[in-house]
């Protein structure tokens, strides 16, 4: 756990950010991650066009460090070349990956990294580890990231809005996003469990690990996540009509604290 509250962990193990500035210690690389999206939402100029129509984005960028290892506060080159494009890179299990090319979002699919003739997650995460970070596009028109990321375990959760474009309309829709804080895609097992998916965080048309969910109108900012005594966390979200929602995270990283080891004298 960040007990000194900077967002840094020198011995690279797994830890909480506990004061919400969303960065995140990779454990291979001791690398810190810092997360982030963009899009306003100021006025009512902000649900029309031309903005409606502006790509918004969601990042995982690693800060850069020099040959040891140290913060060298460098910069990060364009994201074309630098970063992993994630979006559309659709999970269904371990060692079935696909990319959805139903829109001009998407990045490239992912190829056999280690030479073993397969490609599966393990591939996409080399992707991702010989590049500065990862970008996911949003798919909907005039979504955008108006809060901060929550980082527990090993997922990255936020959430969306897409304001109504009619004037006289007030509410919207939030989405939530769940992403494997290395890749900016599903991980390879479900984590957003719902009752849509009948609780497993698989979509049940498609087969596809579920990597965001639509949380109803109104509009929507920082989640925060609760783990206590039983397995996993689970994410809150309020929204602007007042409702409270919880959904379910069957979170593949450490989420508690704890006695990692024992060793009688």
């Amino acid at each position: 756990m960040d007990t000194n509250g900077n967002g840094q962990w020198n011995e690279g193990e797994p830890y909480t950010d506990t004061n919400g500035n969303g960065q995140w210690n990779e454990i291979i690389r001791k690398r810190i991650w810092v997360y982030f999206g963009t899009g306003r939402f100021w006025s009512s100029m902000d649900r029309q066009s031309p903005y409606l129509g502006y790509q918004n984005t969601f990042y995982g960028i690693k800060e850069p460090v020099d040959a040891d290892g140290t913060l060298t506060y460098g910069t990060v080159g364009a994201k074309e070349s630098y970063l992993r494009n994630a979006t559309n890179i659709e999970i269904e299990d371990y060692n079935t990956l696909s990319l959805n090319t139903s829109n001009s979002l998407n990045g490239t699919a992912v190829s056999d990294q280690d030479g073993d003739s397969n490609i599966d997650f393990s591939d996409l995460v080399t992707e991702v580890q010989d590049k500065d970070g990862w970008y996911l596009n949003f798919s909907e028109t005039g979504e955008r990231n108006l809060g901060q990321a929550a980082v527990l375990g090993d997922i990255v959760t936020f959430t969306t809005f897409v304001p109504n474009n009619d004037l006289c309309a007030y509410e919207g829709r939030s989405y939530l996003y769940g992403l494997y804080y290395k890749t900016g895609t599903a991980y390879w097992e479900g984590v957003l469990k719902i009752d849509d998916n009948n609780g497993t965080g698989i979509d049940l048309d498609t087969h596809k690990v579920v990597s965001k969910i639509d949380i109803g109108k109104g509009y929507s900012e920082t989640p925060n996540i609760h783990t206590g005594r039983e397995a996993g966390s689970k994410a809150f979200v309020q929204t602007s009509t007042g409702a409270i929602i919880g959904i379910e995270q069957a979170n593949p990283g450490i989420t508690k604290s704890g006695k990692s080891s024992w060793q009688e004298y």
